[in-house]
């Protein structure tokens, strides 16, 4: 992704030095949310350097409830807007939740 390759390469590689990153997508998938289904996810590590969701619908029309929450710092993200993303590293520091989506379905990428 060039998003990937102008932005967050050099910041990362600037920020960690010695760390160089290939700032590629490898593994790209669609979450669907569902209450009486996958309604949340119980905290984990991504097995990615970075990770990026994408919010593909929106909260308070399609779903209620969902976000992010990480634990480590007791920081929840609820609801960026429909086709908005939220960034955070993967599998080293930010050890989080999905937060269960109470209605509707909800869908990130």
């Amino acid at each position: 992704l060039k998003f990937l390759q102008e932005y967050i390469a050099p910041v990362t590689e600037k920020l960690y030095p010695g760390y160089y990153t290939k700032a590629q997508a490898i593994l790209n998938f669609m979450v669907r949310y569902r209450p009486n289904e996958q309604a949340f996810l119980r905290p984990h590590h991504d097995s990615s350097t970075f990770t990026i969701n994408v919010a593909m619908n929106r909260k308070g029309i399609d779903y209620q409830g969902g976000g992010c929450r990480f634990l480590r710092y007791d920081c929840k993200v609820e609801s960026p807007r429909k086709g908005w993303s939220l960034m955070h590293p993967g599998r080293l520091t930010h050890f989080h939740e999905g937060l269960p989506t109470t209605a509707g379905t909800r869908y990130i990428m």
